[in-house]
């Protein structure tokens, strides 16, 4: 009976300790940086001025990847701000369009980290509104 007992106690002891281990880290939890203020840009090469105007934020994994996000914002949003106004009507109006436009914001938001980082830190980036007016 002892045994059993022993064997019950030191089951409980060890299936504690194991979900300790395996718990999920909140280092690596996903945060969500916003870039503010909203960007509005006028884009088009020619005509009459054409607006942008749409809210950014970056998902990154855990406070150091903020933190090195959040330092270098105003750098990211210089790069945003010139990437959108270089689009043109066909990228803006069509949700494809929308969609390449955020992938190659991703893509060009992780490079300039790994520059000035060494590790690209964003893994994802989202247009949380996106007005146009042509």
């Amino acid at each position: 009976m002892k045994s059993f007992i022993f064997t019950a106690v030191l089951g409980s002891f060890l299936g504690a300790c194991l979900a300790l281990v395996s718990a999920p880290s909140y280092a690596g939890q996903p945060i969500y940086v916003d870039v503010p203020p909203a960007f509005v840009v006028n884009y088009g090469n020619s005509g009459r001025l054409k607006y942008i105007r749409t809210d950014v934020s970056l998902r990154v994994n855990g406070n150091e990847a903020a933190s090195a996000v959040t330092t270098h914002r105003p750098h990211i949003r210089n790069s945003l701000v010139f990437l959108l106004s270089n689009q043109d009507e066909k990228t803006v109006n069509s949700s494809k369009g929308r969609e390449a436009l955020r992938k190659v914001a991703l893509d060009e938001v992780r490079t300039l980290m790994q520059e000035l980082e060494g590790a690209a830190f964003v893994e994802d980036l989202y247009f949380k509104n996106f007005v146009v007016q042509n």
